[in-house]
C-alpha cells in the first residue's frame, strides 16, 4: 500500500498537515497518516475535521498550543521506582492544562471527539498535586514539605555563617568569593602573595587564578554539604513520590494524549480544508466514485503561491454502469494528472480528508487502490521498464476484486506494441470480470477499438482544441481520444519537414507499405 501512495505522492499531503499541526503528536500521527480502516473510521475524521472547520470560520477555535512531548516521560513513568525530573513534570503539567482547558469547547462540539470530551482530563487532579510541590522551572519548592522547609531554614542559617567567616580574607588584594558546588572558597589572582592556610580547589573560573578553601571555613562547607545532599535526598523522595502519582494515571495521559493527537490533526485537517476549499466526500459501501469538479491539492496551493496554471477541474464518474475507464488523448492533455487527481483524492477520503471539489463527491469503499504510474524499472534487480510493469500487474491481478480500484498509467507500453496491446486487452478482459474499477489511460489503438465493444470498459479522452491547437485538459466520456503525436512534436518544435516526412511515412504504415 504504501508504495501505491508513494506513486499518488500523498507524502506530499502528509507534509502539508504536519506543518498545520501545532504539536508533535498531530505532527506524528500526520507523518504516518494512511487510508482508515473502514468507512465508518474514515467518517470520524472527516465530522471532526468539519466540526474544526465551522469552529476556525466561527473565529471560536480551537487553537491548540505548542506543546512539549511527554511520551518519553510516561514510558518512564512506567518503570517502578523511577523518578521523572522536575522540567518533565511540569511538561506533563502543561499538557494536562492544556487538554482540561479544551474539554468545555470539545464538550460543546462532541463530533470533534468522537471517544468523548472526558478524555481530555481524566488526570487533571495531578495539576494540583504538581503546582503544591514543584515551581514553574520546575525545581521543588523549599515548602513541599515539613521536612525540607527545615532543611532548607538550616541551609540558610550555615551559607550565612561560611559567609561571615569568609569575610576577613576578602580584604586581601584582588580576594574574591566564589561557591564551588556547595563549598565556599576565595578566588584568587595569579601571582597572589599573602599567605592563607587552607586548602587549595583547583583553578578558578574559565582557567584564572586559584581557589582556596580557608582552614576556618571547612567545618561549615562540610556542614553545608551534607544538608545539601539532605535536600537532595528529600527533592529525589519527591519526585519519586509525583512519578508514583503520575504512573497511577498513566492510562488518563495516555488517552489525554491520544485525544490531543487526535484534535491536532483535526485542526490541521480544517485548515487545509480552507486553504483548498474544499468539503467532504460522502463515503459510501458501495464500490462507486463521483468526482464533480475535482482539482489537484497540489497544484492549487502552487497556483495560490504564484507557481503554475490554475488546474482545470475534472468530472469523473466509476460505478457498475461505467467500471473502467480506457483514457486517450495527447501526451500534453493531462491524462497522468486526472490519474493521479482520481487516486490522490480517493486515497484522501479513505483517510477522512476533505476533498477540493466544487460538486458531488462520492467515494466508495475501495479497500485496494492500485498504481502502476512513472516507470518501475530497478537496476538492483535487473528489471526492464516492461519488466516492472509486469511485476505490478501481478500483484494487482493475485488480489484485485469488487472492492479495488486500479490507476495503470500508459498500459501495454514498453514492448511491442501489437503484444503490448494484447496484453493490455487480457488485463482488462480480466480485470472487469472481477468487477474490478478504475481508470486507464493508453496511446495503443488496438485498445480504444476493444473498449469500444467491451462492456465493462469505457473509452473516455482528454479534450483538444483543434483551433487553438492546445489541450484542454478535460476528460470527457465516451469518447476515444487520439494521441496527436505528430501535431504535439511540431507544436514543440520539431522542424516541420521533418514532421511532414513523418506523416508520410504514417500513411504508408496506415496502408500497409514499406
Amino acid at each position: 500500500m504504501e508504495a501505491d501512495l508513494k506513486k499518488l505522492e500523498f507524502e506530499g499531503i502528509r507534509r502539508l498537515l504536519e506543518k498545520l499541526c501545532a504539536t508533535p503528536y498531530g505532527a506524528d500521527a500526520a507523518r504516518n497518516l494512511a487510508p482508515a480502516p473502514s468507512v465508518a473510521a474514515a467518517r470520524q475524521l472527516q465530522q471532526a475535521i468539519g466540526a474544526a472547520r465551522l469552529g476556525l470560520e466561527s473565529g471560536e477555535g480551537p487553537v491548540l498550543p505548542e506543546l512539549p512531548d511527554i511520551r518519553a516521560a510516561l514510558r518512564q513513568a512506567a518503570t517502578p521506582g523511577a523518578a521523572l525530573s522536575g522540567a518533565a513534570l511540569r511538561n506533563l503539567h502543561r499538557v494536562l492544562r492544556v487538554g482540561k482547558e479544551l474539554r468545555p469547547f470539545v464538550e460543546r462540539r462532541p463530533l470533534l471527539l468522537p471517544a468523548g470530551a472526558a478524555r481530555l482530563d481524566g488526570a487533571a487532579e495531578l495539576i494540583g498535586r504538581i503546582d503544591a510541590q514543584l515551581l514553574p522551572n520546575g525545581a521543588v519548592r523549599e515548602d513541599a514539605s515539613p521536612e525540607l522547609r527545615a532543611l532548607h531554614g538550616e541551609l540558610k542559617t550555615a551559607r550565612e555563617g561560611v559567609q561571615r567567616d569568609l569575610a576577613s580574607h576578602l580584604r586581601s588584594d584582588g580576594a574574591k568569593a566564589h561557591w564551588a558546588g556547595q563549598r565556599l572558597c576565595l578566588h584568587l589572582p595569579d601571582g597572589f602573595r599573602e599567605e592563607i592556610r587552607g586548602v587549595r580547589r583547583g583553578a578558578g573560573p574559565g582557567g584564572h587564578g586559584f581557589l582556596v578553601e580557608p582552614m576556618e571555613l571547612v567545618a561549615g562547607n562540610n556542614r553545608l554539604e551534607k544538608l545539601a545532599g539532605s535536600v537532595e535526598q528529600h527533592n529525589q523522595a519527591l519526585l519519586r513520590a509525583l512519578t508514583d502519582e503520575v504512573r497511577g494515571h498513566l492510562e488518563a495521559l495516555q488517552q489525554l494524549v491520544d485525544s490531543l493527537t487526535w484534535l491536532d490533526l483535526a485542526v490541521a485537517g480544517a485548515q487545509l480544508s480552507i486553504h483548498l476549499q474544499a468539503q467532504p466526500a460522502e463515503l459510501v459501501d458501495d464500490p462507486i466514485l463521483v468526482l464533480e469538479g475535482a482539482r489537484h491539492p497540489q497544484l492549487i496551493l502552487a497556483h495560490a503561491e504564484g507557481h503554475g496554471p490554475e488546474p482545470r477541474p475534472l468530472n469523473v464518474r466509476i460505478d457498475a454502469e461505467c467500471p473502467i475507464l480506457v483514457v486517450t488523448g495527447p501526451n500534453t492533455g493531462g491524462k497522468s494528472v486526472s490519474l493521479k487527481t482520481v487516486g490522490l483524492l480517493t486515497v484522501m477520503a479513505h483517510c477522512g480528508l476533505h476533498l477540493p471539489v466544487s460538486g458531488r463527491a462520492v467515494v466508495g469503499n475501495f479497500q485496494r487502490v492500485f498504481v502502476d504510474m512513472g516507470d518501475p524499472q530497478s537496476v538492483a534487480f535487473a528489471l526492464s521498464t516492461f519488466s516492472g510493469h509486469v511485476e505490478v500487474l501481478k500483484r494487482l491481478l493475485e488480489a484485485a476484486d469488487d472492492h479495488t480500484l486500479i490507476l495503470l498509467d500508459e498500459l501495454g507500453t514498453g514492448t511491442d506494441p501489437e503484444e503490448g496491446a494484447a496484453l493490455a486487452m487480457a488485463v482488462l478482459d480480466h480485470l472487469a470480470r472481477r468487477g474490478v474499477r478504475g481508470m486507464v489511460t493508453t496511446h495503443l489503438t488496438p485498445i480504444k477499438a476493444f473498449a469500444e465493444a467491451h462492456a465493462g470498459l469505457q473509452n473516455a479522452s482528454m479534450r483538444f482544441d483543434h483551433q487553438r491547437l492546445e489541450p484542454t485538459y478535460e476528460l470527457q466520456i465516451g469518447v476515444a481520444g487520439q494521441s496527436l503525436g505528430l501535431l504535439v512534436a511540431e507544436k514543440r518544435g520539431l522542424p516541420s519537414d521533418l514532421v511532414a516526412q513523418a506523416r508520410t511515412y504514417l500513411e504508408q504504415l496506415h496502408s500497409g507499405g514499406a
